[in-house]
């Protein structure tokens, strides 16, 4: 039995395959102790062989600041890296900007220097290690970060101090393990992120191992932030790749989908309750970023490129200083969650505003285990509308367009920004709520096609259990590019080796198939004198200095062929496939026959819409015009003026142009 599960703020999704069937259920998250939800959930299975999991515990173990207390180890006259930072301003004109507090209070200092070479100049004595260690024990720390200048040079110094920590029983993460690159405040930054997840990550994944080990479980594998799975055991030894676990599940599904339905261009739109997440699917390829970013942050590992907005169902209307209506980004959350809920919530929501359009059946919300109170939400809609001087029709049409407009600008910087046209692209919609907004966005953005997938409220689960194992390396060389021709090229060729090697080593660990597996060699440029690289990928330097200047030329508007360029990082991504279980087939018999004709406000006006049951559309049905289709997960919303179809695999696709 394969069983795939993610874990959200209200419900943790689960998604199993015996073989033939797939089969879908929700239970009530426990944010306290998020294991005990996926135990309750086993409870449901005989065994689980094959287990996949996705969760948001290291991203909530940072914006909470529960993890560990930690000590940082770092070259003498060097510990205040992490407090200075970067000059650049998140937000320019701010005059109360303030930067994020560092996780770590404890800031130790060796005298030790590897030079801008790899040279070691000096080496760390034991007799000045050891009180440094004495020390941090004395004051209850029980793990260390350790971030050397020029350490992705050269380990040996951090090697030195690692091992010694280690010896005295202290989880210890290193510069040159974690991030063998050059920039040390992001270095140390990510270095730091990694010892205060450990000791968090491995109780947890430690927990998660005795109660799967109950159910017969053979191979655990937990989600990554670059959009792969590894063996539960490999995180822990480096939990930073974990911060971004959730999200990544269903841009990873999209990537899947898009194979199977052979559409190259996916933009990947997940809206929920209190967010929507949106991502790309470029030639069939995750678009991932090594510069990302938690709580202000800085994250420099390869994390799949998603954009986040305080959109979601749950996201609370209000007027700003200046009389403008505003949506988010703050949410009323699962409690009291919004209006219609009857928990007690009193500030209109999106939720709201789409139940009283007729977006959403009151009586079969979450396929009926949930009843929605429309009455409520409409007094509280309307107590809102006599607040901003507005009418009834126009504050919830107002709601729906502001939403709408925030996050059509998240889509436009995962796309336009980047110098792709949405026009070559599909919008994939899933998530709670994704559906139900998906055709208007597409709509203001030119995009020609909506898909909305096979269980899009469990899309991201989904994706988890169908994602590849994937290992990432890299490594910080400065190599100068002349006329096709680099300085010490057999390096590139040498590094690239070096990592299928250990590749190949861990693999072989976690009893995966090495000579299966793809390898993606690929390298950071730049034009000299620029401070900021593009990745290509690599299979000659001719081949990689013609992709660079294309890429430059679509980012940036231009491309300098005549000017010299620089190689500055080396990357091996090495891919191992897994079984993938497909969506099952629609059923060509179904009836495709409304359950009922429901009043709908549209932007255009209000219409006699067909309500149909996701279930009775059977494989390449089609209609014209103005639709909603119900599923127990969620709810797809078909504009007037647009008509949508079913694919073989139940797949709903909008045509929206």
């Amino acid at each position: 039995m394969h069983i795939s599960t993610d874990i959200g703020g209200t419900f943790t999704d689960f998604v199993m395959f015996d073989g033939e069937k797939i089969k879908t259920f929700k239970v009530p998250s426990t944010p306290q102790k998020p294991e005990l939800a996926i135990e309750k959930g086993l409870e449901r299975v005989s065994t689980a062989t094959f287990f996949s999991h996705g969760t948001t515990l290291a991203t909530n173990a940072v914006l909470e600041r529960k993890g560990a207390r930690i000590g940082l180890i770092t070259t003498k006259g060097f510990a205040d890296i992490l407090k200075i930072g970067r000059q650049k301003r998140s937000h320019l004109y701010k005059l109360d900007s303030t930067r994020p507090k560092p996780l770590v209070d404890n800031y130790f200092e060796i005298s030790e220097r590897i030079s801008s070479k790899g040279e070691i100049i000096k080496s760390p004595t034991k007799e000045e290690i050891q009180p440094v260690v004495e020390r941090i024990k004395s004051m209850g720390i029980n793990s260390a970060a350790i971030c050397f200048l020029f350490s992705f040079l050269n380990p040996e110094n951090e090697k030195i101090v690692r091992d010694m920590l280690l010896k005295n029983g202290l989880s210890v993460s290193c510069s040159s393990e974690v991030l063998p690159e050059f920039r040390e405040y992001e270095r140390m930054s990510t270095t730091v992120l990694d010892a205060y997840l450990k000791r968090v990550v491995e109780g947890y994944i430690t927990n998660m191992e005795a109660i799967l080990a109950k159910k017969g479980t053979e191979q655990f594998f937990v989600m990554q932030s670059s959009g792969g799975v590894v063996k539960a055991g490999v995180m822990k030894k480096k939990p930073v790749n974990m911060l971004l676990s959730g999200p990544a599940g269903g841009v990873a599904a999209s990537k899947f989908l898009s194979e199977l339905i052979g559409i190259h261009n996916l933009i990947t739109f997940d809206m929920g309750g209190t967010s929507a997440d949106v991502s790309t699917v470029v030639n069939r390829n995750l678009s991932w970023t090594s510069e990302g970013s938690i709580d202000g942050l800085p994250i420099k590992m390869p994390v799949v490129d998603i954009v986040t907005v305080g959109a979601g169902g749950g996201s609370i209307a209000w007027l700003d200083e200046g009389g403008a209506l505003r949506v988010g980004p703050e949410s009323a959350g699962a409690f009291p969650g919004p209006i219609c809920y009857g928990l007690g919530g009193k500030d209109v929501t999106v939720t709201d505003c789409d139940l009283l359009c007729g977006f959403i059946n009151p009586n079969y919300f979450l396929g009926g285990e949930m009843v929605l109170d429309a009455e409520k939400a409409k007094r509280g809609v309307e107590e809102f509308a006599n607040e901003i001087g507005m009418s009834y029709e126009d504050t919830i049409l107002g709601v729906w367009r502001v939403v709408n407009s925030n996050m059509n600008k998240a889509i436009r910087v995962v796309s336009v920004e980047k110098g792709l046209d949405t026009r070559d692209f599909s919008l994939i919609a899933f998530g709670g709520a994704g559906p139900v907004h998906a055709a208007a966005l597409a709509q203001e953005l030119s995009i020609p096609k909506v898909i909305v997938p096979y269980t899009p409220g469990v899309f991201s689960a989904y994706g988890i259990m169908v994602s590849d194992v994937q290992l990432d390396y890299s490594r910080t060389k400065i190599l100068k590019v002349k006329g096709g021709e680099v300085e010490a090229e057999e390096f590139v060729k040498e590094t690239i080796e070096d990592f299928a090697a250990e590749a190949e080593r861990e693999l072989a660990e976690q009893d995966i198939d090495f000579a299966g597996a793809m390898l993606v060699p690929s390298l950071d440029m730049r034009y000299v004198g620029q401070s900021y690289e593009i990745n290509v990928d690599f299979k000659t330097l001719e081949d990689a200095r013609e992709s660079f200047h294309e890429s430059h030329r679509r980012l940036y508007g231009y491309s300098m062929s005549s000017e010299d360029m620089e190689i500055v990082n080396i990357r091996l991504r090495a891919i191992a496939s897994r079984v993938k279980p497909e969506p099952p087939k629609a059923e060509i018999e179904a009836k495709g026959k409304p359950v009922e004709h429901r009043e709908v406000l549209f932007e255009e006006g209000r219409e006699k819409t067909p309500v149909f049951r996701r279930e009775d559309l059977p494989a390449y049905f089609e209609h014209e015009g103005a639709a909603i289709i119900e599923a127990k997960d969620s709810t797809a919303v078909v504009p007037p003026g647009i008509s949508f179809s079913v694919d073989e695999y139940g797949d709903i696709v909008m045509h929206i142009v």
